[in-house]
């Protein structure tokens, strides 16, 4: 019924008018520049389609919109440093690009499939990067199934104007076909005219612009451009180039009101500056003037490169500006000025050598007959892929939190007292005046400690870590003092063999078969007393008191009943706890024994 349904709309369509939808953002100038540009050879076509453009990135929800337009105009004008940041990491930290990329899809997806699916067109064009990748996966997985294209403006720093799911990408900058065609595919790219209004491919010598734009005949022009927001060190520029003799400056504040009020301001005294917002005369103005000044780049540039325009680039190096300019500049494309001083030079330098107009990119064809010839380049994924992907991306998120919480002591104490397994800190003793005394020591040192305590009348359980020597044991036998194992502490994979461990050194320590004891580490991990409640019998010990060089005394008065834990390390240095604990238990009248005598 489904192929029925989509047959019967497939030959519907066949006869409608073809429809090709924009999809553009309000995120500087450039993007929805293009967009208008591409509407309008579209529109002049004999027979053309019937075009919409509608914001795409405020078609994925109020959420995104917010975040990526808001807060990158806000970057741009007051933190651009942080724009820098963030921008590098999405470049050369693959997780970070990924996690954004995941990000995006997560919350834009639906609210722009259902945009899409309002407009049922034939083909849609993305000029905005966000966009686009959320486009690109909608293609990918099918939900999508029209052709799908992408406009680039920029020349490096395409991982997000290029996308494998986009069918085809409407370049202006032949230098970055290849770049593009490995992050998406052969075929994915066409090298097209510049995405720019028709205006300013139009001849017009420069007496006739400076006439219709009120500007004077006679002496340089320089144009001060900060792009659509009005963002970077415009004022800086325009006071350092109003010291240039026979020079008018066009300051551009774009749609930064308060920026163009503080210019008018700042130069209100100076008849060779001129502050404007947002103008529609830029065709006039670049050909006119005889430099621009800008800050941002993108098409800006194309259209001052059809107007014959000099590019110097100066007042907001930062992210993609900064790598974008540097790549043009090396291209002779622009010229780069990081400095008020290089910014004077570059100016005076390049008013004399005003290039020809190069309305077009030789060889470059018009981007309206690339949409209206688009092809289906994608193939969408099998819909079981991605189900599959997410439910082991699931499992493997589901793994490691399960290793982690059970490599690591987080939680430790609720499992304990959901298993009953708690550590024994104290035994009954049954009116004895004993503390249960256990030695932390290498087996090296075993004989000299057994002859010592046993000089002071005291006994003591030994903990191993590794299963000791027979004669080991039988000194332990012999001199009234026993043997237990120690767990050592955790890690991402030792507490796997926590059961087979204790198993083997109970064994080899001849240690009861239906009950027996073990030294748990100062941070038991959830997995080692998961296992280690597996073998019957087996139950932890933590003592109620920690003794070692770094605390030798007891921190209170010892009680009958005590696990006291001595750490030594075979150093004479490392007996002083021994010495204060033999002192402490012969002032309270207490005797130590082994952890067995006392249970």
């Amino acid at each position: 019924m489904r192929l029925r349904r989509n047959v019967q709309r497939t030959s519907a369509r066949a006869h409608d008018r073809e429809r090709v939808l924009i999809l553009s953002a309000d995120v500087g100038e450039g993007h929805a520049a293009a967009a208008r540009a591409l509407a309008e050879q579209l529109r002049e076509t004999p027979g053309g389609p019937e075009v919409t453009i509608i914001d795409g990135l405020a078609g994925m929800g109020r959420l995104l919109r917010l975040v990526v337009e808001d807060g990158y105009r806000t970057q741009l004008r007051f933190m651009p440093w942080s724009y820098s940041i963030i921008y590098w990491l999405l470049e050369h930290v693959t997780p970070v690009r990924w996690l954004a990329m995941g990000s995006l899809y997560l919350f834009g997806s639906r609210p722009l499939r259902r945009r899409i699916a309002e407009h049922d067109p034939h083909v849609v064009v993305s000029t905005y990067p966000a966009v686009t990748v959320v486009l690109a996966r909608l293609r990918r997985r099918g939900h999508v199934r029209c052709a799908t294209m992408a406009t680039i403006t920029d020349l490096t720093g395409l991982f997000f104007w290029a996308q494998p799911g986009i069918d085809m990408h409407l370049v202006n900058y032949g230098e970055s076909a290849q770049a593009v065609e490995r992050i998406a595919g052969p075929d994915s790219v066409r090298l097209v005219r510049p995405l720019i209004a028709a205006e300013f491919l139009e001849p017009c010598d420069r007496e006739r612009a400076r006439r219709r734009a009120g500007l004077p005949l006679d002496g340089r022009v320089i144009l001060v451009s900060g792009g659509g927001w009005g963002v970077g060190d415009i004022e800086g520029a325009v006071r350092e180039l109003s010291q240039l003799p026979d020079v008018t400056l066009v300051c551009l504040a774009g749609r930064n009101d308060p920026m163009r009020r503080k210019l008018e301001a700042s130069f209100a005294s100076d008849s060779g500056v001129r502050v404007l917002g947002f103008t529609d005369s830029m065709p006039d103005l670049l050909a006119a003037a005889d430099a621009l000044v800008h800050s941002t780049g993108g098409v800006t540039c194309l259209e001052a490169k059809a107007r014959g325009c000099p590019v110097i680039s100066y007042g907001l190096p930062v992210g993609h500006a900064r790598v974008n300019t540097t790549a043009m500049a090396k291209l002779d494309l622009l010229h780069l000025a990081n400095t008020r001083e290089e910014l004077v030079g570059q100016v005076e330098s390049t008013c004399a050598q005003r290039p020809s107009l190069n309305a077009s990119a030789t060889g470059a064809a018009r981007a309206a007959d690339v949409v209206l010839q688009a092809p289906l380049r994608v193939r969408p994924v099998p819909a079981w892929r991605p189900r599959v992907v997410r439910l082991a991306a699931q499992g493997l998120v589901l793994l490691g939190a399960s290793g982690w919480m059970l490599s690591t002591d987080e939680l430790t104490a609720v499992a304990a007292g959901l298993l009953k397994a708690r550590p024994i800190k104290t035994v009954r003793t049954h009116g004895r005046r004993e503390v249960a005394l256990i030695v932390r020591a290498p087996e090296a040192s075993v004989p000299t400690l057994v002859a010592a305590l046993r000089q002071d009348g005291l006994h003591a359980s030994f903990a191993f870590e590794k299963t000791p020597s027979k004669d080991t044991l039988n000194t332990l036998r012999q001199a009234g003092d026993a043997a237990l194992p120690e767990l050592p502490r955790s890690n991402l994979i030792r507490w796997v063999a926590t059961r087979s461990r204790l198993h083997g050194e109970a064994r080899a320590m001849n240690l009861a078969s239906r009950r027996f004891y073990f030294l748990a580490p100062t941070s038991m991990s959830v997995g080692q007393l998961v296992l280690a409640k597996t073998i019957r019998g087996a139950r932890p010990v933590s003592g109620s008191m920690q003794l070692s060089a770094r605390s030798p005394a007891p921190q209170r008065l010892l009680r009958a009943g005590d696990v006291v834990v001595v750490s030594l390390d075979g150093s004479s240095a490392s007996l002083r706890p021994l010495d204060s604990l033999t002192g402490t238990l012969s002032s309270e009248r207490l005797a130590a024994a082994p952890l067995s005598a006392l249970i």
